[in-house]
Formats: C-alpha cells, sequence, structure tokens
C-alpha cells in the first residue's frame, strides 16, 4: 500500500514520541500513550474556513491509518480530537517499515560509527573533529545528533574542503565543487557552516575585532568569497609577475588587480618613499600624494593581504609605512592587527587628536561596542591619548571628511 504524506507525517510523529519516551527505553513502569491533536500534522483543520475537500481527505487518510490498526481515533461532533498510536512491537515496526526508517537505537549505532571515523581519521581538520565529537556526546546523552545524516556528510566535506582551502575561490565555486550544485550552499548549507565556524573559538581574536559584516569576514578569511576581491594601487612603481610580464603603477591612473592576480606578483617595485594603506575606498580614490604609494586592500586585511604586504615590505624595507583609516575604536582596532599581522611597524596617519578636533562638527557619538573597544585598547596601552580623547568627548570620525578636505 502507498502512504500519503499526510499519513506518513503523522506515523512520524508518533513514531518519534514512542523513541523518546521511558517505554522505548524499557524504563516505564506504567503504561504509556502517544498521541497527537490532528493540527499537529494538518494547521488549517480547527480553522472555521478550511478548506472542506482538504479536510475530507485528511479524514480520510487518518481513517484509512485506523483500519490498518495502527492508530485509533477519538472524535467529538464528528470531528477528529486526537490520534493514538495502537503501541506494539509489531506496530511499530510497521511503521518503521512505511517510513523506511531504522530502529532508532540502531541508527544511533550507525550514526556514532560514522561520526567516530571521521573524528579517528588524521586527514580531518580540528574544527571538524570537534564537531563529529559533539555529535557523538549528544547520541551517547540519548540526545539526537544536530543534523540528519545526509546533511552532516555535506556539512563536513564543505568544512574540510573551506578549513584546508589556501586560494581564493567563490561561493558558488565552492557549492559546485563539493555539493555539485551553484545554489545550494546559499541555501541550504551557508548558515550552518558559519554557525559551526563561530562556535569553534578559532575565530574569536578575528571576530573580536570587527562589529559588521562578521560571516562575511569569516569566509574571506578562509579565502571564499561572493565575488572576486581586487587590491587596488596608485603611485610610481613597476609589478612583474611570475610569468615575467611587467605592469608600470603611476601615481595619476589607480590601477585594481583580482586576489588571483595578487598572488602571482613576484614582485613590486616601489619608487615612491612612502607606502600608505587606506581603509575605504572612498578615501583612496581622494587622496593624494607625489611621494605615497597608495594600496587599499578591499575589505579585512585577511591572512592572503597580510603575506601579500609582508612580501612587499621585504622587497621594500627602507620605506615609511602609513596607515590611514577611521579615528575611531575599529579603526585603531584595524591598525593594531595590520601592525601584529605583518610585524610592520605602520603609523597612523590623519587618526590623531588634531583631526578629531578640526573636523569635530562632522563627528558622530561613539556607541556601547566604540566604547568597550577604546577601553579594551588603553587597557594593553594601544593609542591611548587618542582613544582617552574620544572617550572624554564622546565622538568619532569617518576618514572620508579627511580624505575630501585634505
Amino acid at each position: 500500500m502507498t502512504y500519503s504524506k499526510i499519513q506518513k507525517k503523522a506515523l512520524e510523529f508518533l513514531l518519534k514520541k514512542y523513541e523518546s519516551s521511558k517505554t522505548y527505553l524499557g524504563k516505564n513502569e506504567v503504561s504509556q500513550s502517544f498521541s497527537l491533536s490532528p493540527e499537529k500534522i494538518f494547521s488549517d483543520y480547527v480553522n472555521d474556513f478550511a478548506d472542506v475537500d482538504e479536510i475530507r481527505d485528511f479524514e480520510n487518510d487518518i481513517a484509512s491509518l485506523e483500519s490498518d490498526n495502527l492508530i485509533s481515533i477519538l472524535k467529538k461532533d464528528d470531528r477528529i480530537q486526537k490520534i493514538t498510536a495502537i503501541s506494539s512491537n509489531e506496530n511499530w515496526q510497521k511503521i518503521r517499515l512505511i517510513l523506511g526508517v531504522k530502529d532508532k537505537n540502531e541508527r544511533k549505532k550507525e550514526e556514532i560509527g560514522f561520526y567516530s571515523a571521521i573524528y579517528e581519521d588524521s586527514n580531518s581538520e580540528q574544527i571538524v573533529k570537534d564537531f563529529c565529537k559533539n555529535q557523538i556526546e549528544r547520541l551517547k546523552t540519548d540526545k539526537e545528533a544536530e543534523y540528519v545524516q545526509e546533511d552532516a556528510k555535506n556539512i563536513i566535506a564543505l568544512l574540510n574542503f573551506i578549513l584546508k582551502n589556501k586560494t581564493e575561490i567563490l561561493e558558488r565555486e565552492l557549492s559546485i565543487s563539493v555539493l555539485s550544485n551553484s545554489k545550494t550552499w546559499e541555501e541550504k548549507y551557508k548558515r550552518k557552516i558559519l554557525k559551526i565556524l563561530r562556535q569553534s573559538g578559532h575565530f574569536d581574536a578575528l571576530l573580536e575585532q570587527c562589529d559588521d559584516e562578521k560571516e562575511k569576514i569569516l569566509l574571506e578569511e578562509c579565502n571564499i568569497f561572493s565575488n572576486p576581491s581586487y587590491v587596488h594601487f596608485k603611485g610610481n612603481g613597476k609589478i612583474t609577475f611570475e610569468n615575467g610580464k611587467r605592469l608600470a603603477v603611476f601615481s595619476d591612473i589607480p590601477l585594481a588587480l583580482s586576489s588571483t592576480s595578487i598572488s602571482e606578483i613576484a614582485s613590486l617595485e616601489i619608487d615612491d618613499s612612502k607606502i600608505m594603506t587606506v581603509e575605504n575606498l572612498t578615501s583612496f580614490n581622494r587622496i593624494s600624494d607625489s611621494e605615497t604609494f597608495f594600496i587599499f586592500l578591499s575589505g579585512y586585511h585577511n591572512s592572503a593581504k597580510q603575506a601579500f604586504l609582508k612580501k612587499i615590505h621585504k622587497q621594500n624595507p627602507n620605506k615609511a609605512y602609513y596607515h590611514f583609516g577611521d579615528i575611531d575604536p575599529d579603526g585603531f582596532f584595524i591598525l593594531d592587527n595590520l601592525r601584529s599581522k605583518t610585524q610592520i611597524d605602520f603609523t597612523a596617519y590623519k587618526m590623531g587628536i588634531a583631526e578629531l578636533q578640526k573636523y569635530s562638527d562632522f563627528s558622530k557619538p561613539l556607541e556601547q561596542n566604540d566604547i568597550t573597544k577604546a577601553k579594551s585598547l588603553i587597557a594593553n596601552e594601544k593609542y591611548a591619548e587618542v582613544l582617552r580623547y574620544m572617550l572624554q568627548n564622546n565622538l568619532k570620525l569617518e576618514q572620508e571628511i579627511i580624505s575630501w578636505h585634505g
């Protein structure tokens, strides 16, 4: 016999209740019944405006289950009030056959084996191992795994791919590579993967440094991009690629190269005496100086961009290095991260008290997260003077007004 979606939904609900009970575990000393109300599986059943034909079909489906001696129905005024399973080992096994599932204990044993094999695999990334360990612990304490096994397999495949990935890949390319469909990542797995990565604790230091676009920054740290990213240059210098091709850079002709092209740069010879990273694109486009080579890195300075800056510094060690960002706690967190991750002695450019005073009419009040970050940096004796001024005067400033007015 073929069973309808409604019938299977009712049986699935009842089986889940039974397999979560003390009766199933053999720990119950009294007789237990397993029931559900009709609206649990057909929400419009109690709606006075429900389609009459749909109600009739629903009642016929439930009546058919009663004819098969799988359930009993309690009615009042000719309407179904309660659906109760006729509990017996034979019936529960019959229901499992209808649903195409195994006994819960058997499923649990198989799931533990599945996660244990991945946990013990030396090729599994640590975050994957931690994820599997958590699922094993849930199953052993009679909880369900967080995801059905088919989803878990895809999640583990995605995590291993992402965490091993060393080159830039676009999200749709990731989806095709692992899931054989360009849309499945976005539609089904992106939120799940981001949740696991955030909860892993491995990216806490990274995420503490940013308030906005945390998910974008986290994925970019793993070289996963929604669209190709570009690094912008303007100044005086020459770029030589690994294939021997050369490209001149001029101060009056801004240039943008994709991250893929950046990874293929063999050398960047800079003629200017100063090198400056700029936090925002608007400021990069506006700012100018005949002796400065400007670089806009497009977004958060992830490990790939940090490696690129290290290469520039190694090839141009005697230049003066500056960073121009917002005069707010976030801007100084970005500068501090840039300094610590690249080990380059970047000096803050026009990010001081003088600018806060000069452009105070364009300032904004601090938010709670600004205050928290400012106090954290001050506690570590970093940029204390300007940050204390911000706290005392309750203001912060975006860099665009400075690059515009000079």
